[in-house]
């Protein structure tokens, strides 16, 4: 993913410096300066060349998630992410139940700010402690990242486990980073807190309910809750374009989702609009790309076998479980519920968990409706819920 779009100016920029290199190089030189340029640059560097570097340049100021490079050698190096991380030895004794203990780098973040599976988010890493946790998390944990939740007691001990995605170094703004969230772990120490903290976890899974028919219930009620959510919030969005009245609280609202809209925008990938078209979607549209992002980060095996009968794997309840909580625009605003499901080990307790959200989200919007002096047909769609 890229992290913030190049302006062409700068493209600009750099290939008029550089036709000025190939014209200096190319202007009559003695004898003594043959075969030397500005810079130690050849004087066989062609135009072509020059325009092929340019946009070699452009292309290259963010990498792709496969590959990634570090400015310091100019070598690449392959980020091989959580698969490589857990077949990596760590010198613990083994637990009882099974799990294996592994050593983390933990990146602080207040809680309200916590990441679901699937969910990306993009840092910049200028102080010179998360400098060196970056070198480290790359060069002996195969580029995985704990996110370190902070409340008033501490760190919460269900952290989410990410992959560095894609970072650029940039000289003098320090690392631009994209990570994501691949799965989870409950941290059991801290082993280093200065300059950065280290600590030993192990990976959480979800405990499958034996009989899904039940948990296929309660995402059918998720699923129906967002179809009722995205038209009660499509009638009262009609209605406060036509009232020029909103009070304080809904003008608030409405600006913070703005501001959250223009921060996505400012992370854009560079020549794509997908992130922007996502962020212009309905609850159910959001509900929607959380769902296939959740279900195709998934690195949790599963050894329930897929019943003929069954409208869901467990695989697809579980993306469902995490995409019920990934569709408002302003996620801080959700972070209990979201700590909550992300402390959740059983699918169907997290599942339920979601539909209680959404019940409280309908009622909600429900009060807003009335205030508005608006009647939704659609309300009594869940009154059998």
């Amino acid at each position: 993913k890229n992290l913030i779009k190049v302006p062409s100016r700068f493209a600009v920029a750099i290939l008029s410096f550089l036709l000025r290199v190939y014209s200096a190089n190319h202007s009559p030189v003695s004898p003594k300066d043959k075969g030397t340029t500005m810079k130690g640059l050849p004087s066989t560097l062609s135009l072509a060349s020059l325009v092929i570097a340019t946009q070699i340049w452009a292309a290259s100021a963010f990498h792709s998630p496969q590959f990634f490079t570090t400015a310091r050698s100019g070598s690449f190096t392959r980020a091989f992410g959580i698969s490589e991380w857990r077949d990596t030895f760590f010198d613990f004794p083994e637990t009882s139940d099974g799990r294996a203990p592994k050593e983390i780098c933990i990146l602080p973040f207040p809680f309200d700010e916590v990441l679901l599976q699937g969910e990306t988010k993009q840092l910049r890493l200028y102080e010179e402690r998360f400098i060196k946790l970056f070198d480290h998390c790359m060069e002996k944990h195969s580029g995985v990242v704990a996110m370190g939740l902070l409340a008033d007691y501490g760190i919460i001990e269900t952290v989410p486990i990410c992959e560095i995605e894609a970072y650029n170094r940039m000289e003098g703004f320090g690392i631009f980073v994209t990570i994501r969230v691949v799965g989870r772990a409950q941290l059991d120490e801290i082993m280093q807190e200065a300059p950065y903290l280290t600590g030993v976890c192990r990976e959480i899974s979800d405990t499958i309910p034996p009989n899904l028919e039940l948990p296929n219930l309660v995402a059918s009620n998720i699923e129906n809750f967002m179809l009722l959510l995205s038209s009660m919030e499509h009638t009262l969005s009609q209605a406060m374009g036509e009232n020029e009245n909103e009070d304080e609280e809904d003008a608030e609202m409405r600006k913070r989702i703005q501001i959250a809209k223009l921060e996505d925008r400012f992370y854009d990938d560079l020549g794509d609009d997908e992130d922007e078209e996502v962020a212009e979607l309905d609850r159910k549209g959001r509900f929607r790309v959380a769902y296939n992002i959740a279900l195709d980060t998934d690195t949790q095996g599963y050894c329930v076998p897929k019943s003929s009968d069954l409208e869901r794997t467990p695989q697809e309840l579980t993306a469902l479980s995490w995409a019920a909580f990934c569709t408002n625009v302003l996620p801080g605003e959700d972070a209990n519920f979201r700590i909550q499901a992300l402390d959740s080990n059983d699918l169907f307790d997290r599942l339920k968990l979601g539909s209680h959200m959404l019940r409280e989200k309908k009622n909600q919007l429900r009060e807003q409706i009335k205030k508005a002096g608006l009647k939704f047909k659609g309300e009594e769609f869940d009154e059998d819920f």
